[in-house]
């Protein structure tokens, strides 16, 4: 249903990772477990009284989005998608789900390159969410590094100017876009960031001007 990006240990720790693996495989299981089967049980049926009302349309237009942008979700995973949705809600202790609770789809990628479009999309309906127990996971954005942001302009810039670009093609670089404007909001040199939003908003006015 969701998929986590980790990278692989530092080569200099990997020796210990290894051992320390085959440690605990080695081992018998003595430790009594943090949770059992008819709590995991409850938490599912508790999942199922969470109101989603208050998402649903913004919900239903989001996966119109990312299908337009071509990530294939399937109808069987958006239904099942809205479980987790719940859970999130039932994590914050509310009976009810509110905008950050949307924060689980950017981990529905498929291919590496949908991590970016996800976060733009996504990043952009949940910021507007003012709820006093909005998710905590939900905004968990990193600081940006400035000229890898600026690589990633340049490189849709580029695309942009290479020639014919089909439909999903174009809303894929105007998610990218938006995603990376949304990355520059964090950048804290105000001379960097500036001129990162100049190059984005010009490409924004290429955008426009081809419409």
């Amino acid at each position: 249903m969701v998929r986590i990006n980790v990278d692989y240990v530092n080569p200099e720790l990997l020796q210990q990772v290894l051992l320390a693996g085959r440690k605990l495989e080695n081992e018998e299981e003595t430790e009594v477990p943090e949770i059992h089967a008819d709590e995991i049980r409850q938490l599912q049926n508790l999942c199922r009284t969470i109101d989603l009302k208050p998402i649903y349309e913004v919900y239903l237009n989001t996966i119109m989005s990312l299908r337009n942008t071509g990530i294939a979700i399937s109808d069987r995973r958006a239904v099942k998608l809205q479980n987790l949705i719940a859970a999130s809600a039932l994590i914050c202790g509310r009976k009810e789900a509110v905008l950050s609770d949307l924060w689980v789809l950017k981990h529905i990628w498929d291919t590496e390159e949908q991590i970016e479009i996800l976060e733009g999309i996504i990043n952009r309906t949940i910021e507007k969410d003012d709820h006093p127990d909005s998710h905590p996971q939900a905004m968990q954005n990193k600081t940006p590094n400035p000229e890898e942001v600026m690589k990633d302009v340049k490189i849709l810039v580029e695309k942009w100017n290479g020639g014919t670009l089909s439909f999903e093609e174009q809303n894929v670089i105007k998610d990218k876009l938006r995603y990376l404007q949304t990355r520059c909001d964090w950048i804290r040199n105000p001379e960097q960031k500036q001129y990162i939003q100049q190059e984005i908003e010009s490409l924004w006015q290429k955008i426009l001007q081809s419409v």
